[in-house]
């Protein structure tokens, strides 16, 4: 009797079977069991927390480790010797330790220059609370209401009563929630000893990660053509090539802008004499890190803190930071990052509306890389069924036209229309003419993006690249 053995098939069949199960018991989870399946999810993260702060701070911390490598590497061979393989491990080793102790360090000076000015600026503003509304009804009187005597009077007045009330509500309130805090302590002192747990051994999990790295990617690498086919396997490493060239260039390139941004920000503050110096230009360069948004999440309570001690200085510190803004974003920023993203200023701020609304901050953050790797997969496989169409793939193509022929692939223009129109259709009209005098979208060109895709194919596959001329018809 000839003994059964699976072949490729069977294997396939298996695989499609388990997905199909596992899909649908994820469909009725999302449906039914929504508390359940997000209960479970979180716990698996609260287990792996280590390992993705591991897998999270050797990716940041790679490059900066790469570099400090290249530079001991550069002055090795100035000096005319050529290290030992043994004497490259232990270079690597110790670059990769550096890194890491550099970050330690950066991150303690963010929080040794933040937290005392914190602290002193709550200080301040609870001992000097009186002097600051004093100070607003100053710079009311001087500069708004000036000889109003009637106005000035019941702004005097509308202020007195809601301090008033707002000193009322610190006492009733405040004082009740800093009790309720107090009971709480051990839970929150329980939740800072295990995040900081967690980021230990994510430490010790990136040294391992960033000592190992080309080990650990030759292994996934295996893994990706065992589990597929040369061909899937080679878009797969390609998609995530693209997607770490992508995230990569985004978060470097926002880093090192944000530190720029954060030093002139301090400068200009100090000539400025500005209170709150150090606090607020480090404020403003961390939230400089959210893309469109996080100026102005930086800039909103830096402000208040400036208008409460002096309000004048207030609206000089609003005028320098939309000035500062404008430097970053059409000078600053484009140099630092260039075509990292080249992402739409709309799919920027779509992208960081949906990220902040499912993951907080993080996704605000992420939000852009993302949309970036998303959008350019799905164009090119537009692009692909385009191709396997006939149809061209550029924009400039699909303007204003009516319908395609579906027998000879003619495009067909919209028709204008006479008569009597109605007011909608005549600012339609108006519009499509204007959109004559538009310059066209400058992208590729329809042969040039079918040959990038010919040549990406004939990579993946391995097959010479044949250059062949676009086809003249559109369907056969």
């Amino acid at each position: 009797m000839k003994k059964w053995k699976a072949d490729g098939n069977y294997r396939m069949m298996g695989l499609t079977a388990f997905f199909v199960v596992a899909a649908s018991m994820l469909f009725y989870f999302l449906l039914f069991r929504t508390k359940t399946l997000g209960n479970g999810i979180a716990k698996v993260i609260s287990v792996i927390n280590p390992i993705l702060y591991g897998f999270i701070i050797a990716y940041i911390l790679m490059p900066v480790m790469q570099c400090i490598e290249n530079l001991v590497y550069k002055v090795i061979v100035r000096a005319h010797r050529k290290p030992s393989p043994r004497i490259c491990r232990t270079i690597h080793l110790l670059c990769c330790i550096f890194a890491l102790v550099l970050a330690g360090l950066i991150v303690y000076g963010l929080f040794a220059m933040i937290i005392p000015q914190l602290i002193t600026s709550i200080r301040t503003i609870v001992i000097n609370f009186q002097s600051y509304i004093d100070n607003i009804n100053g710079f009311i009187d001087t500069w708004l209401l000036k000889d109003n005597q009637e106005l000035d009077e019941k702004t005097t007045a509308l202020i007195t009563e809601y301090s008033q009330k707002l000193y009322e509500w610190l006492q009733s309130e405040i004082t009740p929630l800093l009790n309720r805090l107090a009971g709480g302590v051990t839970n929150s002192v329980l939740g800072v000893a295990t995040f900081v747990k967690n980021i230990l051994l994510g430490a010790i999990i990136s040294l391992y990660v960033m000592i190992r790295n080309d080990v650990l990617l030759a292994r996934f690498r295996r893994l990706v053509y065992a589990l597929f086919t040369p061909q899937t396997g080679n878009r797969i490493l390609r998609n995530l090539r693209f997607a770490d060239e992508k995230f990569g260039g985004f978060f470097i390139g926002k880093v090192l802008d944000s530190a720029i941004i954060g030093v002139i920000t301090y400068i200009c503050c100090l000539v400025m004499k500005m209170p709150y110096t150090v606090l607020i230009s480090v404020v403003i360069g961390v939230t400089n890190i959210i893309p469109f948004f996080g100026p102005f999440i930086g800039a909103v309570p830096s402000s208040i803190l400036i208008f409460v001690e002096n309000p004048l200085k207030a609206l000089i510190f609003i005028v320098f930071i939309l000035i500062l803004q404008q430097f970053d974003g059409n000078f600053l920023g484009p140099r630092i990052l260039g075509s990292s993203v080249g992402v739409s200023s709309f799919m920027v701020i779509l992208s960081i509306l949906i990220g902040s609304g499912f993951f907080g901050v993080t996704g605000m953050v992420v939000a852009v890389p993302a949309c970036a790797v998303i959008t350019a997969l799905v164009q090119t496989a537009v692009l692909r069924r385009m191709m396997e169409k006939h149809l061209p793939g550029d924009l400039e193509s699909y303007h204003n036209i009516d319908m395609i022929n579906p027998i000879n692939g003619e495009f067909i223009p919209l028709e204008r229309k006479t008569g009597n129109l109605s007011m909608y259709d005549k600012l339609r009209m108006r519009n499509e003419e204007a959109s004559l005098f538009v310059e066209p979208l400058k992208e590729m060109s329809w042969e040039q993006t079918r040959e990038q895709l010919e040549r990406e194919d004939a990579e993946i596959d391995g097959t010479a690249y044949i250059k062949t001329e676009p086809e003249e018809v559109f369907y056969d």
